[in-house]
Parts: structure tokens; sequence; C-alpha cells
């Protein structure tokens, strides 16, 4: 991608007549978490729109920013029906390598893993997968994507519509949403017109400048190296990468008493590669930023019917890919929960779990990405940087010193704290469901057998007497007669034991509910427990198997769903 694409701007209809039903999303930003949301809305038959104050993707040009996609990102986008592209375009590395004071200390190789759907991880500049899912939402008749449409206002009701005030290049118009979803970054306008302050964990004056390279003609391996005291950085660290296009990120700590505004000069930034690499190679430079981080999250990602997600509800070190990589999960637990909202299937009870999932993620991501940092450079704390020179000293002879190396483990998936939502003594209870490949001869997984709401997963040739096999919000799936010998051999790996009868119950993304108890064999409690969690006193008591409707999959199949409703 040489250069953005650029989106027109259309004149929005409130600009010429009032609407006469408000929206029933408004997502303010056209980020990677705000257009995540909107597709997986869209997809469960929610009409969404996209209010952005820009005209493209990314930010001040070609910047990389999220570029390590974890697995689980990777399973999201299967089930939105773009991992391909991601895949495809993007860039794998299998060894890493740390040195210290330009001194080999340890090196790590990521095994395959032919079982699951996806390999560990992809490198990809985030303004490839922001293109990616703007083109998917520009295919659907429910996403509406309005550029130059800046939020400049907004008058929520704690039991109504939102109104905000939105400014075009035609003027002003007055926007009206049932719920409105802020994923408006770090600097959130609309947290501000709320009076929010995030809570600030930690804070730090540690500076790095970014220089993403072009470098075609090079010898480096494809492997990720990360320098700790690095000579040619006056001692700081510094971390490389491969991304797509022949561009390499290079991330660069700033000494404490250097000028930001200096370091990102033209000459003093080649200057620096030049210094890495130890020869004066040709490069172009694709972008280059200064960046410092902070820890911070909001009390609550939910004020009445304004939800946060993203960057506005918290922000976390970069170490590990714990940012894009959140804002992505954030939406993945929001969607089907505001999806089942508006049609009137759950209480609105429901986004306070949004609220309290999430942010209980953010604060693991905050407490990983704070062991990351501090080894990275301890700084003044004489006994962490003691710890840490330890562990280095040791690392080439000792194993157990080598795994001790932290320079950024990459995120994984979020385990939800016990709730109605994740429960029971199993404990996958609140994990996310590796996605195990079952059948080898057609790449059959196990998230290929999940219905767009819940599902019971029977791990058996049989399912138990008297269930429907898709009554609209539930399926039942017998796992058994689907599987090869290699694929059974996976689960048990992958899943830690020998599931023959045991029937778990699968939340809509993709986390487990329960497993392993009696009940979810039990078709009567496992309804029960479903309209239970969904806390719906307001919604129809009618049969499940009665709210039948449209659920367009990532491959375009129809499932049997619930309607939305106006």
């Amino acid at each position: 991608m040489k250069e953005l694409p650029i989106y027109p701007y259309v004149r929005p209809e409130e600009m010429d007549r009032p609407r006469r039903d408000p929206h029933p999303v408004a997502v303010v930003g056209a980020g990677l978490t705000g257009l995540t949301l909107a597709l997986d809305l869209v997809r469960r038959g929610i009409p969404v729109v996209v209010l952005d104050d820009d005209n493209t993707v990314g930010v001040r040009g070609l910047a990389s920013r999220g570029m390590v996609w974890a697995q689980r990102t990777l399973d999201i986008f299967d089930r939105l029906g773009m991992a391909g592209d991601v895949v495809g375009k993007g860039v794998r590395w299998n060894v890493g390598r740390v040195l210290c004071r330009d001194m080999a200390v340890a090196s790590f190789t990521l095994q395959d893993q032919p079982d699951m759907r996806h390999n560990g991880f992809v490198n990809l500049q985030q303004y490839y997968l922001e293109a990616f899912l703007v083109d998917a939402l520009m295919r659907e008749p429910l996403a509406e994507l309005r550029w130059l449409n800046r939020v400049a206002g907004i008058e929520p009701q704690a039991d109504g519509p939102a109104t905000l005030q939105v400014e075009t290049p035609d003027g002003v118009y007055l926007c009206r949403a049932q719920w409105v979803v802020a994923c408006d970054g770090a600097k959130s306008a609309v947290r501000g017109m709320l009076g929010l302050s995030p809570r600030v964990y930690d804070q730090t004056e540690d500076r790095w400048i970014i220089i993403d390279i072009v470098l075609r003609d090079t010898t480096w391996p494809e492997e990720r190296w990360t320098w700790l005291d690095a000579r040619s950085n006056h001692g700081r660290a510094v971390w490389r990468h491969k991304m797509a296009d022949d561009t390499w990120r290079l991330d660069f700590q700033l000494r404490a008493d250097e000028d930001p505004a200096e370091a990102a000069t033209d000459a003093a930034m080649r200057q620096r590669v030049w210094d890495l690499l130890g020869e004066r190679v040709e490069f172009d430079i694709a972008w280059h930023g200064v960046w410092a981080y902070r820890h911070e999250c909001l009390d609550s990602l939910r004020h009445d019917r304004v939800l946060f997600a993203g960057d506005s509800a918290h922000l976390v070190a970069p170490f590990g890919a714990r940012g894009g990589n959140g804002g992505i999960q954030d939406a993945d637990n929001l969607g089907w929960k505001l999806a089942l909202l508006l049609q009137g299937r759950a209480g609105d009870s429901l986004l306070d779990t949004y609220s309290v999932e999430r942010k209980h993620a953010a604060m693991e991501n905050i407490r990983q990405a704070r062991r990351s940092s501090r080894f990275v450079y301890p700084g003044a704390a004489r006994s962490a940087a003691l710890w840490r020179d330890a562990i280095i000293d040791l690392a080439p002879r000792h194993a157990v010193a080598a795994r001790m190396i932290n320079t950024g483990r990459l995120c994984m998936p979020a385990v939800y704290p016990e709730s109605a939502l994740a429960c029971g003594p199993h404990a996958l209870a609140g994990r996310a469901l590796p996605n195990v490949v079952l059948r080898q001869s057609d790449g059959l997984t196990l998230h290929g057998l999940l219905g767009p709401w819940f599902t019971v997963l029977v791990f058996g040739d049989a399912l138990p007497a008297g269930v429907e096999d898709d009554d609209g919000l539930l399926r039942w799936t017998a796992v058994g007669p689907l599987c090869d010998e290699r694929g059974r051999a996976a689960l048990a790996h992958q899943l830690g034991q020998t599931l023959d009868g045991q029937a778990w119950l699968l939340r809509p993304d993709q986390h487990v509910m329960a497993a392993a108890t009696p009940e979810t064999r039990d078709p009567q409690a496992v309804q029960a427990w479903i309209s239970a969690a969904l806390d719906a006193p307001g919604a129809r008591t009618a049969p499940l198997s009665e709210a039948r409707g449209l659920y367009r999959s990532t491959g375009g199949a129809s499932h049997a769903a619930i309607p939305a409703t106006a």
C-alpha cells in the first residue's frame, strides 16, 4: 500500500430531513475497534452508522501502529470473514532473539501448530486491517460509513436515545442513536464531552521513536530481534520486526536527556538506523513517530447508553501487542450483547457484563505490560535492575533463566471472571475456546461448528434426547462424528483431558460459558441458564424455536437466528 485510500464524503440524510427513528447504534471512530464492532453488528442484523472525522484509514500517514496480531484476533477475524486477507498479506516469524549490550543472551523458536486453525500470530501494519474492514463494511447494506463527520457534542439520556451534534463539510446536523459506542481513541472527544477521566495507574517520561523503513535488499533474517542496553542506541533498547511490503518496524528507546524533535529529524533517524546496522545501507523511511506510554482505564466502560471500547476505554503500553488486540476483543465481547439487547432477547444489564469483563481484561493487560516494561528498562529501580541483570547473566547457560526474560510476551486471550456468563467448576470456563482442526481432509475446525449465538458442543457421537439441532438462539452439535483420528487427538491435547460424553456451553464470542456439568447435557436446563444469564424481563417469553431470522455468516450462509427489531 503506497498510499492510504481516500473515502468519499456523502451528505448525511439528517442534513435535509429529520430521521423518524433513531439509529440503533452509532459508532464514533472508524479505527480498528470501531470498524470491527460495526462489522460484527451488521452481520448480526443490526444497522450501524459509523462517524469518523477523517476520510481514510490509519493515522498520520502510513503509520504501522499496531502490527502484531495474535491467534485470538485471527480467530475473531475468521468469524468475520477477513482472516484470509490478513494472513495472506502479513508476515510471520518463528525465531526471536534477545541481545544485551550486543551479546546474544537468549533465543526461542515458535513451534508450528498444525492442529490449530491459525499458527500463533501475523505481523501486518494496522492500516491494512482497517482497510480490509472498510471494504467488508462497504459490502454490507446495514452499514453506513460517514467520513468527515466529526462528533462535536453529545446529549445522552438514561432511558432514551442519545443525540450527537455532528460537524461536516456541509454544516452541522443532529444524529440520534439508541446506543453510542465511543471508539475514538486515547484522546476520546466523547469521553471529554461527558466529563469522564480514566484512572491513571502509572505513566512514564520514557520515550521511544518508531522508524518504519523500507529495506528491499537485505540479508536480515525474518526474525524478531530485541536489543537490551544496545551500545548502538546509547545503552537503550531496540526492537526489530518485519512487516508487509519489505517494511521493517524499528523501535528505539530515547535517552532521558534526548530532544524528541531532534531525534525525529531525517538526519538523526538515518544515523540511528545506520548505527544499528553497522553500515550505511540505502533505505526509505515510510513513517516515524515518537511515543510514550501510560496505563489507564475508565472505572466503568458503560455510562448509561454510551459505551467505551478500545483506547477510549483503556490504554496499555505496547509490550506484547496488547492495545489493538485488546480493542478487537472489546468489540468481540460487546457486539453479540448489544445485538441481543436490540433484538429484544436480553435486558440491558447484559451490557454491564461487557464493562466488568473487559475492564478485567484491561487490568490484566496492564499488569503484564508493566512487568515487560520494567524488565526492558528498570530505570532507577535498583532491585529490579539487579534482578534483571542476574537473569540476563544466567540466560545463556540456563534454560530456566532464559524463559524468564520478558521483553514483551505476546498477549493471550482474556479469561473472564466467574459470573452467570462464565461459570462452573471446569478450568476452561471463561476462556476462549481453542480453534482446533477436527478434520484434515477439509480443514473443519471446532469454531466452524459454532452457531452465531449460543452453542452446546457434545463431545460424543449423539445428542441428548429431546434436543433440537438448531432452534435459533441455541445450537447443539455432536462433535464425535465430525473428527478424524488426528482431530480427536488434537482435541484431547489442546483441551487437556478426555472429553468423551462431556457437553460444553459456548457463548457467541467463542468463550466457554460452562463445561462438563450435568446441566450442560439437559436441554431445559441449558435454556433456563441462557435466559437467566441474558436477564431479559421485558423480552417476550416465546420458545426459542419461534425466534428465527437471518444471520449472515462469514461465508454468506444462512443460519437460524433471532430477528432484529426497530
